[in-house]
């Protein structure tokens, strides 16, 4: 019978082992791609070099999604209680409470914030406060005269003054990049004290608020010019770039506009409560109805990709002139509350 020597079998393994010339073995060498990458990060600074780069890549594009936020909630009820003598006053302070403090004030923020990328946000951003801007210049010409002299009693002029401040300024004076100036949501911060400064007096008894169809009229004769205004700089960007391929500015344009809107909805739904009694007495409570409609209408129009494409085409719209449509049916419907505010003929169609 067949036996195995294990000893002598394992005594024979390693002398032709040991005989072996093992440097003609040849593994299989790594593809150039993957052996030039394991040799790049092989290097402790080019390591640092690829996070920095990954999270530079990552940093901006989920920072911005995080912080975005085009609020456009257009049920908010703010009455005109004991406490909140001005319905109007108060949804002022309470929009820029919302834009500064809860949300991130996002225009004047640069380059090392991730919301420095956004470019949507910050233009409705601004067209709030640029709202805001114009009724409350509105609203001190008429309501904050002939109380007092003294200029820090003047809530809703501080106020107005505070938010005419440019939005984009963080730190320093864009005149000159070395001299440090206040920012804008810090003067926002500001203006929404004056407001409700104005308010306390007015539950005080210290300010009267009278209320007139005159001043009334005077306030939408101003929402109407800024509509006008800005329905000039839509068209002109309609005109100019509708026959372009890609209208970069389009987007711009469209969210600053909104955003102004937007704060003319809410604003003249709380002065409709301000002077409610004014509306119904002056047969207009069924024109402010549409305007507000028409208003909301615009607020709240929200396509997935901004396009200024040619009036003439087919395929691609136009969300431009949607905004402008909203505009000009606002104003024309406003101007007709005014005239009856004033006691005047209705314009003709």
């Amino acid at each position: 019978m067949f036996r195995l020597d294990v000893k002598n079998f394992i005594r024979t393994i390693r002398s032709k082992a040991a005989a072996f010339d093992w440097k003609k073995i040849r593994l299989p060498r790594v593809s150039g791609i993957f052996s030039g990458l394991f040799a790049f990060i092989g290097s402790w600074w080019h390591v640092i070099l690829v996070l920095l780069v990954a999270f530079m890549a990552l940093y901006y594009p989920i920072g911005g999604l995080m912080v975005n936020n085009i609020n456009k909630t257009t049920d908010y009820e703010i009455g005109s209680q004991n406490e909140m003598p001005s319905a109007t006053v108060n949804m002022m302070a309470f929009l820029i409470n919302r834009e500064v403090n809860e949300n991130l004030w996002t225009p004047n923020l640069p380059f090392f914030f991730p919301s420095y990328m956004l470019d949507n946000m910050p233009n409705y951003q601004l067209g709030i406060i640029s709202g805001l801007s114009t009724v409350s210049q509105a609203m001190a010409n008429r309501l904050d005269t002939g109380f007092s002299t003294n200029e820090d009693e003047l809530h809703l002029k501080n106020a107005a003054k505070l938010l005419a401040y440019n939005g984009r300024i963080w730190m320093f004076s864009p005149q000159n990049s070395f001299s440090p100036v206040p920012s804008a949501h810090s003067q926002y911060r500001k203006a929404r004290k004056q407001l409700i400064k104005f308010n306390q007096n007015l539950s005080s008894g210290h300010t009267v608020f009278y209320k007139n169809p005159d001043d009334l009229a005077y306030f939408l004769k101003r929402v109407n010019r800024d509509l006008l205004n800005s329905l000039t700089k839509v068209e002109n960007q309609v005109r100019e770039e509708s026959t372009s391929l890609f209208d970069f500015k389009a987007d711009d344009v469209f969210y600053y506009n909104q955003g102004k809107m937007y704060a003319y909805y809410l604003l003249l739904k709380t002065l409709g409560n301000d002077y409610k009694d004014i509306i119904v007495s002056q047969n207009a409570y069924q024109l402010w109805t549409k305007s507000l409609k028409s208003l909301e209408d615009g607020a709240v129009f929200d396509p997935v990709l901004i396009r200024n494409g040619a009036l003439d085409s087919i395929t691609a719209p136009n969300h431009l002139q949607y905004i402008a449509y909203y505009m000009v049916k606002t104003v024309n419907l406003n101007k007709n509350i005014i005239a009856l505010l004033e006691k005047k003929p209705l314009p003709k169609e």
